[in-house]
């Protein structure tokens, strides 16, 4: 978790409320969550 919060500039605890779904992210945290880990984000809707 340490090394994706430097990735995204961020703190680990910012990371952890991502990860356990406490918190609503903003498309650009996704894009960046995203981009630090490897994937790429996409929105969907139907």
């Amino acid at each position: 978790m340490t090394e994706l919060a430097e990735r995204m500039y961020t703190t680990q605890s910012t990371i952890a409320r991502l990860e356990s779904g406490r918190t609503m992210p903003s498309m650009r945290t996704l894009a960046c969550y995203a981009e630090a880990t490897g994937s790429r984000a996409m929105v969907r809707l139907a």
